[in-house]
């Protein structure tokens, strides 16, 4: 550790990069001229580059030639950057040089998700909840897993399908499940985010899921006010496919189709998670439940990687130089004009189908670039996530090329703007003092409903961001059209249940609260866990103008409940 230091004390200044933070400038905190920052700008948000390639990369070939495999913390002066215990892989294509087969690769090789699948019109499942004692790479970890699997299990179903879920809660605390992104009710034992389930205790989900359902990639998790963060931090997520964005896009019928669950966990020294689980206490960045795993394509190959951003706060800001990507999907749904990307950011909860290209054979790196949220916000390190070996396999057939890209999808619509019933205006802001975070100047109340919106009405809100740092808004049981960003108008590529929202920008969406499935009350929230817990999320009730709003439904509250 001395060595690095000394290393790194004594380095000429770096010329490489786009920064946004130098963390290893030791006479001055101003950064050089030679470094501009950039805070890289997009209709997903803001995201930042926060590290100095060429200080990493020296920073890491130190720790490969000292042989650390574990998290390493380099503290210099106020700033401390986090290593992980992985050999520095540049982001550039290294070109396998001879070689002829994957096996002379040292990763793990990925290995098969757990899935159950629907039979005969129903997938009936249990699902157990429990604490896990979880292998990450070279660390072992004090995870709660689904099934005992920290990448979760995958549930396929198809439109018109019964989801019966029998939840048995094996942890010491109370918790639930929240169906994230599905068009279904919040009542009773549908996707009723509301009802807690006590220690020991059990719980049916019976989710009816309509026959004209959206198909593409959900996600399930724990959604309990307080304690969200540190239960899906742990590892209590799993991934929900409803089948038929392949026939959406028919060119990706005949692909390989990767499931890829992105997680992350702050570990103690003793493997348990942190009490205050930042970065900058260290992170393992996980993909389908690995740290590195090994990934393989054939040259010419064209393959569907479904990625789900399943972390409780963190951002994947992810790239892989030297194959194609091609953004497909977004929130389940096929994006009407699919195009090329030359990274792929995957914020909390939001979920993002690529089509990856590979051409020569050779060995790639898909890398988790630096990135921050914001001067109030977290700031997340690089870190090597997956290697990609392209390579002949004699056992394969040679694969076909990708096929013209036209996505069918005649259900993905504008959401009508000729008869808005109201106008909102919603504003996240925090306190940095006592650490709050509010919607319109309010923290989360269980027993309180904060609006009351009649079924059939079309409303347009604005999300304002008055913080120093990005926010996630998601709002339960439907999707929404984005209109604009910053006032820049948005084209319509289809519908979202998630967008972020810049640093003292704003959002302007459209909601359709016309589907009857969805009465009853439900929540709208900041997707970075951290923040929902520390109070920004409210409660909304879609009421049938017939009857008027409900009397008795009861609110969440963390008291379990029989069952």
């Amino acid at each position: 550790m001395q060595k690095l230091k000394k290393a790194l004390a004594n380095r000429e200044p770096s010329t490489h990069g786009p920064m946004a933070l130098n963390w290893f400038e030791r006479r001055s905190n101003k950064r050089r001229s030679d470094e501009p920052v950039c805070y890289r700008r997009s209709l997903a948000g803001e995201i930042a580059d926060v590290i100095p390639a060429g200080d990493l990369r020296m920073a890491m070939n130190q720790l490969w030639k000292l042989r650390l495999r574990a998290v390493v913390r380099v503290a210099l002066g106020s700033a401390a950057i986090i290593l992980l215990g992985l050999p520095f892989v540049d982001p550039a294509p290294t070109i396998a040089r001879g070689l002829t087969s994957v096996s002379e690769n040292r990763s793990e090789p990925l290995r098969p998700p757990l899935e159950y699948r629907s039979a005969n019109g129903v997938l009936a499942v249990t699902i157990v909840a429990a604490e896990t004692r979880v292998p990450l790479g070279d660390r072992t970890i004090d995870g709660s897993t689904f099934n005992g699997s920290y990448a979760g299990p995958i549930l396929r179903l198809k439109p018109g399908d019964i989801l019966k879920m029998h939840f048995i809660n094996n942890l010491p605390q109370v918790t639930n499940v929240h169906f994230h992104g599905l068009e279904v009710s919040p009542q009773g034992h549908g996707d009723n985010s509301m009802y807690m389930i006590g220690p020991g205790k059990t719980w049916d989900y019976i989710i009816p899921i309509p026959k004209n359902h959206p198909p593409g990639v959900y996600w399930f998790h724990t959604h309990g006010h307080d304690f969200a963060e540190h239960q899906v931090m742990g590892g209590l997520s799993g991934t929900l496919v409803i089948e038929g964005f392949q026939d959406e896009v028919p060119a990706t019928k005949p692909l390989v189709e990767r499931m890829f669950a992105l997680k992350e966990f702050s570990p103690s020294g003793l493997g348990k998670l942190n009490k205050v689980p930042k970065p900058v206490n260290g992170m393992i960045d996980t993909i389908a439940g690995q740290v590195d795993p090994l990934v393989t394509m054939q040259p010419g190959e064209t393959q569907l990687w479904r990625f789900s951003g399943q972390t409780a706060n963190g951002y994947y800001r992810m790239r892989l130089a030297g194959l194609k990507l091609v953004e497909v999907g977004r929130d389940a749904r096929p994006i009407l004009h699919p195009h090329e990307v030359n990274e792929v950011i995957v914020g909390p909860s939001e979920r993002v189908d690529v089509l990856v290209t590979a051409a020569a054979a050779g060995a790639f790196h898909l890398m988790q670039a630096g990135s921050a949220t914001g001067p109030a916000g977290d700031r997340f390190p690089r870190q090597a996530l997956a290697e990609v070996v392209v390579a002949r396999n004699p056992a394969l057939p040679e694969p076909a090329p990708l096929g013209p890209l036209v996505v069918n999808a005649p259900d993905q619509k504008p959401v009508p703007g000729d008869r808005i019933a109201a106008h909102r205006l919603v504003v996240f802001s925090e306190d940095p003092v006592t650490g709050l975070f509010f919607i319109n100047h309010q923290t989360f109340d269980p027993m309180r409903v904060d609006l009351k919106v009649p079924l059939g009405s079309i409303e347009e809100w604005t999300i304002r961001n008055s913080s120093q740092e990005l926010h996630v808004f998601h709002i339960h049981q439907l999707g929404f059209e984005v209109l604009s960003i910053n006032g820049k108008p948005v084209p319509f590529q289809g519908l979202q249940d998630t967008i972020d929202v810049p640093i003292h920008g704003e959002v302007k969406i459209r909601i359709p609260f016309t589907n009857p499935l969805m009465v009853g009350r439900f929540m709208y929230h900041c997707h970075i866990l951290e923040h929902e817990d520390k109070g920004m999320m409210a409660q909304i009730e879609v009421f049938d103008p017939k009857t008027g709003p409900m009397k008795d439904m009861p609110g969440m509250d963390a008291k379990p409940h029989a069952g």
